[in-house]
């Protein structure tokens, strides 16, 4: 299914909803907004946006603090949580039922691949109802899911605008590690944007010595990574260090005092 596809099933259930909740990586917020979608849904008579922040467990308190504060200033609603640690899960309820104007809040729950849309909805209903993965495009359909008597959420396919760089795809993990043709070359400039996001901060996690011309060869090393003639595996070593990122095991975050380009 093309991007444009998406495009019109996502847009078609915005049109039928009152609330739309874009769900962005609280990492990266800035770069997981889509700017074609909120002026799409600003334009919109009787629907408000609510900015979700998924994932706050990945990122301290005092940084989703800055965040929300980031955005209450520019005049957005935003609220974070946790989807798969169940955190703030009761608040976002709130939020979006006092942001709706029905009686039963109709919410079209959007945002990139892999920022926790399903598994939010899952969280929310108690049950699995829509489908989860931790690859791109999982959600293709229309999904209208019944979360509870007065809630109703729509699970949209992923959007990724077509103009998003390379370093921002592979700084939000859109593409599975599996088809990455060149994965040392993914990771030296994920390397090279989480020395700009927070300077030293890899090579301490890893404990090896922050050297961005040898930094896979030294993860390879520290992780005992070697081929023939002692020689660092870098492809391996490139393969970990894209897995842990993923997963989100490592510091790196976007700091709201230096947001990164939002998207179109």
């Amino acid at each position: 299914m093309s991007m444009n596809k998406f495009w019109g099933i996502v847009y078609s259930m915005v049109d039928r909803s009152d609330v739309v909740l874009e769900v962005v990586d609280a990492r990266f917020p800035s770069i997981c907004r889509s700017t074609r979608l909120e002026e799409y849904v600003n334009s919109i008579e009787d629907c408000n946006l609510v900015i979700g922040l998924n994932k706050t467990d990945l990122i301290p308190k005092s940084l989703l603090d800055r965040w929300l504060g980031w955005f209450e200033e520019r005049g957005y609603v935003a609220t974070g949580f946790s989807a798969s640690k169940r955190l703030g899960t009761s608040r976002i309820r709130r939020v979006l039922l006092r942001a709706s104007k029905r009686k039963t809040a109709v919410v079209a729950v959007v945002g990139f691949p892999n920022t926790g849309k399903s598994s939010l909805i899952n969280t929310l209903r108690g049950k699995a109802a829509a489908g989860v993965a931790p690859i791109p495009g999982k959600t293709r359909g229309e999904q209208k899911i019944r979360v509870s008597n007065s809630l109703f959420m729509f699970d949209t396919p992923g959007i990724i605008p077509a103009q998003l760089p390379e370093k921002h795809r592979i700084l939000l993990g859109l593409d599975a590690i599996t088809k990455i043709k060149d994965p040392e070359h993914a990771a030296l400039i994920l390397y090279a944007q989480a020395e700009e996001l927070n300077p030293g901060a890899v090579a301490e996690h890893y404990g090896i010595e922050n050297d961005a011309q040898d930094f896979l060869a030294n993860l390879a090393y520290a992780r005992n990574k070697i081929v023939k003639g002692n020689m660092p595996d870098e492809r391996a070593a490139a393969i970990i260090f894209l897995s842990d990122h993923i997963r989100g095991l490592l510091p790196i975050y976007e700091n709201p005092a230096r947001p990164l380009r939002m998207s179109r």
